[in-house]
């Protein structure tokens, strides 16, 4: 008799603690978010200690929870995705990240990041030098695709009978021979602006992009004053983020290369720099210190967020 008592006993206390742990489970915050910055983040509670998801059907990853809540850091994308989360022998959420637009391609970005960091380190009369060059290099390449249509419309206009035509093409043809005079002064003058591009180019060779990034968000480049971190999808610039010290903008020296490197980064993605750094010059002495507030600067289609915690400045760049 005491051993069937002592059986049903157990019979009931392992019942009481298989209904205390629960079915397992798990529950979502949102089915529906944004990227922010450069990932979406999709929160939820759970029972169980490991979460599992997959992103449109494909390999299935895995988080761990804590104090039954978990965090997942979506990457963001030009398409929109599909993440669908679950727990071992429980139920399946289903969250739908929306897509990102693309800033342009990484080879893009980096290109105009290096060369602007090399124009930074010239001298003052051959940064105004250089930046003539690409004035007058821009107006050729205008003038000359306009004497190229027009000379494929006088041709047209030839080959009808309109003889007139004739006057108009030499005419056209005096103005290209202008324009390759024009060019070879051009090459000329770039040509004696190589030296100091190339010195310059030496001098920052520390700080400049790598030639390629990988899929997802990494830490591209690091500092001892700040870090460049991308968010690349198959060659396309998603988003960055410009990390820098606090402490870093109270120091004039260290302030002095932050705004440099800022205009960079906003020029490398083809903002306007002079308006990035004048907004946030302005929305950094309005602001109080102790403030952790996240404030937006637009320029050319381009979004910069500031976020600030208690040490650290964020910019994340996206579009």
């Amino acid at each position: 008799m005491t051993k069937k008592v002592g059986v049903l006993l157990s019979t009931v206390l392992l019942g009481l603690a298989l209904a205390g742990c629960g079915k397992a489970s798990v529950s979502v915050q949102d089915h529906s978010v944004a990227p922010s910055g450069m990932a979406a983040v999709i929160k939820g509670k759970t029972n169980q200690g490991t979460v599992r998801y997959t992103i449109n059907g494909g390999s299935t990853k895995t988080t761990k929870s804590q104090s039954e809540g978990y965090s997942l850091t979506i990457p963001a994308k030009p398409y929109k995705q599909t993440v669908k989360v679950s727990v071992k022998n429980g139920n399946t959420e289903t969250v739908t990240v929306a897509q990102r637009k693309t800033i342009m391609t990484y080879t893009k970005f980096q290109t105009a990041y290096n060369q602007t960091l090399a124009g930074e380190a010239l001298s003052k009369s051959n940064q105004t030098k250089a930046t003539n060059l690409q004035d007058q290099a821009a107006a050729l390449k205008k003038q000359s695709a306009s004497i190229q249509a027009q000379v494929k419309t006088a041709k047209a206009k030839l080959a009808k009978g309109d003889t007139s035509a004739t006057a108009t093409l030499q005419d056209l043809a005096t103005k290209g021979e202008a324009l390759k005079t024009q060019a070879a002064k051009l090459k000329a003058t770039q040509a004696s602006l190589a030296p100091a591009l190339k010195k310059a180019q030496a001098s920052v060779k520390n700080d400049t992009l790598p030639a390629t990034a990988k899929n997802g968000i990494h830490t591209i480049k690091t500092t001892k004053h700040y870090k460049v971190r991308t968010n690349v999808y198959n060659g396309k610039l998603m988003g960055a983020t410009l990390i820098v010290p606090i402490s870093a903008l109270k120091n004039d020296t260290q302030a002095k290369k932050f705004a440099m490197t800022f205009s960079v980064l906003a020029t490398g993605v083809g903002a306007n720099a002079k308006h990035v750094l004048k907004t946030f010059s302005n929305n950094s002495n309005k602001k109080n210190s102790s403030q952790t507030t996240t404030e937006t600067i637009h320029s050319n289609g381009v979004t910069f967020s500031l976020g600030y915690s208690t040490s650290t400045l964020y910019i994340y760049v996206t579009k």
